[in-house]
């Protein structure tokens, strides 16, 4: 999520004619997932089921990938 929130800040700096608003709601958006999936990764109930907490953290895994993907996305779209 760092990165994804540095190129932001360098598209808004280094951009000869940044789209500002755009990139502001990306930055937002990041924070929030950002705390999303934080929140998520600390969850303790169901640690004594090995295979539950299995199966949670995989898809914790693939909902992350699926974010990040489309976040990189739409930061290379912000023009």
């Amino acid at each position: 999520m760092d990165l994804l929130y540095t190129d932001c800040v360098l598209y808004k700096v280094y951009t000869k004619e940044p789209n500002i608003e755009k990139a502001d709601e990306l930055i937002s958006r990041i924070a929030n997932i950002h705390i999303d999936f934080l929140s998520r990764a600390n969850i303790t109930e169901g640690k004594d089921v090995k295979n539950r907490v299995k199966i949670y953290y995989k898809k914790l895994k693939e909902d992350l990938k699926a974010q990040v993907d489309e976040l990189g996305r739409e930061i290379q779209n912000l023009d």
